[in-house]
């Protein structure tokens, strides 16, 4: 999965989602998370977006998908989770 957001979040907002995902965030940049889980809970969502002060958005990715960070880099979806290639 990944969360994604249309401006750079701010330090209370990675604070936050860094302490929710421990474990299990593959890849972050200023706009974009890759994890792997399949929980999401909405309250915790809600409190994400309350600090980011912006709206976040969580895709669904299958297998195959590549999602190209900030910098360039790319990571797959594998039946591993996130790979970067």
């Amino acid at each position: 999965m990944s969360m994604n957001f249309n401006n750079p979040i701010n330090q209370a907002a990675e604070s936050a989602i860094q302490k929710m995902f421990e474990g299990r965030i593959k890849a972050m940049d200023e706009k974009t998370v890759l994890f792997e889980g399949e929980v999401i809970r909405q309250s915790e969502m809600g409190l994400i977006a309350r600090l980011a002060k912006q709206p976040v958005e969580i895709q669904m990715h299958k297998q195959g998908e590549i999602k190209t960070m900030s910098d360039g880099t790319q990571y797959q979806v594998t039946p591993q989770g996130w790979v970067k290639i």
